[in-house]
């Protein structure tokens, strides 16, 4: 990486709205832009050579998330990690100009490969809800998947699993929780508070909540957390069953690696132990110190751990 090639490109989207890049140490990398018909832009990262990992980050993270792996990889893998569109550095579409749901953000991420062209397949690294995107994308295209690496994050809700409180208020009280998240902030802040065990650092704090300055950098948030399909009413539950129902052949196909933090008030032990019996003879590192920015609380060990599993499964391509 070459840390003093920061580009700050000025997005040419269809309302103008683009987040200003933040100045943050510990994100030295070029930022790059892809541009959807419709002129909102999809930021990303695309660091190194090498085999391409593709990580997807969840909400309300952004790939900031992504660095210190990113720094651990980039000499052996090209490391490729976008902003999910409304979060992070990418365009923030108005309500009417894009639906936010599951399905749109794996089209969004369909375009991005194409645009890529990473020509080897693909090792996926998935948090939070860079899973249920990563896999339904997947199961989709199946033959441009290398591996699948699952960090706190699922494709499906364990039987008997609630929602934690401190979420369910805004994914049961729609109105009121978006308002919450959208207009004081509070989910993005939330999280920030709660992810990790340890705490943030003030230069992490400062990353996490750097592009979430402004309500209108918000509406994503909320609209990803009125996406969680709870019961099959739900516009995106039958296409995260489908997903699910399809996950089971592709494991069987490619190498899948567990990372969980324990004391992930979301994605919690009964999550993690439900991809544990489903799929038994996965590798795991299991965190018990950690949270749901597990990234943040014990970086070292993931690194290492993807590093190795990663390669493991490239000699068995």
């Amino acid at each position: 990486m070459d840390k003093g090639k920061i580009q700050v490109q000025a997005s040419s989207t269809a309302d103008g709205r683009h987040p200003a890049r933040p100045q943050l140490a510990e994100y030295p990398f070029e930022s790059r832009y892809f541009h959807r018909p419709d002129g909102l832009a999809l930021h990303y990262l695309d660091e190194g050579r090498g085999p391409p990992a593709l990580m997807l980050h969840g909400n309300p993270s952004w790939s900031f998330l992504w660095r210190r792996l990113i720094s651990a990889l980039a000499p052996d893998f090209r490391c490729l990690a976008p902003d999910h569109l409304g979060l992070g550095l990418s365009s923030r579409p108005l309500a009417g100009q894009y639906d936010f749901r599951l399905a749109d953000r794996v089209t969004d991420l369909e375009a991005l490969v194409e645009h890529w062209r990473p020509g080897l397949p693909l090792h996926l690294i998935m948090h939070d809800w860079g899973g249920p995107i990563g896999l339904a994308w997947a199961v989709r295209h199946p033959d441009r998947v290398a591996s699948l690496t699952v960090i706190n994050s699922g494709s499906r809700i364990p039987p008997g699993y609630r929602l934690p409180a401190r979420l369910a208020v805004f994914s049961a009280f729609k109105p009121l929780g978006a308002f919450l998240a959208q207009r004081f902030n509070l989910f993005v802040r939330g999280t920030a508070a709660c992810g990790t065990v340890q705490g943030l650092s003030g230069e992490a704090r400062q990353g996490f909540l750097a592009p979430y300055a402004r309500p209108e950098d918000r509406l994503a948030v909320a609209r990803f957390v009125a996406d969680i399909p709870l019961s099959p009413a739900h516009p995106s539950y039958d296409y995260l069953a489908e997903t699910d129902r399809r996950l089971d052949d592709l494991a069987a196909r490619r190498p899948l690696a567990l990372i969980w933090g324990l004391r992930d008030f979301v994605f919690n032990r009964a999550v993690f132990l439900d991809w544990r019996e489903r799929f038994p003879e996965a590798p795991a590192l299991v965190l018990p110190e950690a949270g749901h920015y597990l990234l943040e609380d014990e970086p070292e060990r993931v690194s290492d751990f993807v590093r190795q599993f990663l390669k493991k499964a490239q000699v068995k391509q």
